[in-house]
């Protein structure tokens, strides 16, 4: 055996709780800490519900005070609702900030958090790898879905308020302390919600699978979370209260992001971004309409890895194989329902051309390439180019 290669791995999680009704351990931690004043971020839908009011209930007993609740708008978070959740937060002075929903809420509150101990606003607090002061206080992420897993995440996506321009921001500031990740949480998610988080949790495991930053580090949970999702993933939107299917789902969303953070992502994701900003598709929606293609021009670089690919995904090639996942979980829809110029689908193919991840993205892409990547996103059953 040959030795290993360099490699870099960034782990941002400090602790990782997983586990049926592991959600109740939350007072646990909270007074370990010494936590006195808690604020709450949650998704909008949860409003009035009883996993609110669960939570609320232990953040009061022992507390000075019962915990700030911030509902966060149900859509993309942009730099005015980070905005109202950074003076939530100011005006609660928390020392535990308590993050729980899909990523969108917990990015936000990420960001929220930062802009306690930085001056500047969201936009100016952007960046890569940029060196933010820590805020003290305890910072727990709470996933309500197996997606993005900003919960085990360094890095948080926001987009500029009246424009169609996305913020990145990577610091190691911004993770949370604990992930709290209980399958409880996503049993009631609705089918189409299952899927789309699901898909964009897949995408992160196979483009930090075959990323030119994968390493030995990384490809264990890439390759693990890749073929978890294939087999598991249709089973969670068939039978939502499946309890080995949400379970597994949720474990590697987590594990697909661990390696990601070291890896970044590929073309699928420098796509699926201006389709989210510039005509508004739901991120893992965005993601299932690419992939197919992305993978078809990216396959023939995968090496020894598309067989890998192919095998978890039961068909003959990589390709074949995520079109085949796409269509079993209701996500087999093509560009043309979205996007209607050529001028549009320029757009695209330049803002994905400009992106961070075309430098991990397996086969090198210039603007023609990735065109006629979004030309072959056009059709949806069985979408993708030649090599």
């Amino acid at each position: 055996m040959s030795e290993p290669g360099p490699f870099e791995f960034r782990h941002p999680a400090r602790r990782i709780l997983f586990g049926w009704g592991v959600i109740d351990r939350l007072s646990e931690i909270a007074k370990a800490h010494g936590a006195r004043r808690a604020a709450l971020v949650t998704d909008a839908c949860f409003r009035d519900s009883a996993l609110v009011e669960r939570l609320t209930g232990a953040l009061t007993d022992g507390f000075d005070r019962p915990p700030v609740v911030h509902f966060m708008p149900s859509r993309e978070p942009d730099t005015d609702g980070v905005g109202d959740c950074h003076r939530a937060l100011a005006a609660a002075d928390p020392d535990l900030v308590v993050a729980m929903g899909g990523g969108s809420t917990m990015d936000a509150a990420k960001v929220a958090r930062i802009m306690l101990a930085n001056p500047g606003t969201a936009s100016e607090l952007a960046g890569f790898d940029r060196r933010h002061v820590p805020h003290p206080s305890l910072a727990i992420g709470v996933p309500t879905t197996a997606g993005t897993g900003s919960e085990v995440s360094e890095m948080a996506v926001v987009s500029e308020a009246g424009s169609d321009v996305k913020l990145r921001y990577r610091s190691a500031a911004l993770p949370f302390d604990v992930a709290l990740l209980d399958p409880e949480l996503t049993v009631s998610m609705p089918r189409v919600v299952t899927a789309q988080t699901g898909f964009d949790a897949f995408t992160h495991a196979l483009e930090s699978y075959v990323s030119r930053g994968a390493n030995l580090m990384t490809e264990p949970m890439s390759r693990s979370a890749l073929s978890l999702l294939a087999r598991w993933l249709p089973v969670a939107c068939d039978e939502p209260t499946h309890r080995e299917a949400r379970a597994w789902c949720l474990v590697a969303s987590m594990q697909a992001a661990v390696a990601f953070n070291s890896t970044q992502l590929g073309l699928c994701h420098a796509i699926a971004a201006p389709l989210g900003a510039l005509h508004h598709v739901v991120h893992g929606l965005a993601n299932a309409i690419a992939l197919p293609a992305v993978v078809a021009y990216n396959e023939p670089m995968f090496g020894a890895k598309a067989r890998v690919v192919a095998e978890a995904l039961g068909a003959p090639t990589a390709r074949e194989g995520v079109a085949r996942l796409r269509e079993r979980v209701g996500l087999d829809r093509g560009l043309d329902e979205f996007v209607a110029s050529d001028a549009e689908r320029d757009a695209i193919a330049w803002a994905a051309v400009k992106s961070g991840n075309m430098a991990f993205n397996p086969r090198p892409a210039d603007f023609d390439a990735v065109r006629g990547v979004v030309e072959a996103m056009r059709r949806a059953p069985g979408a993708g180019v030649s090599a």
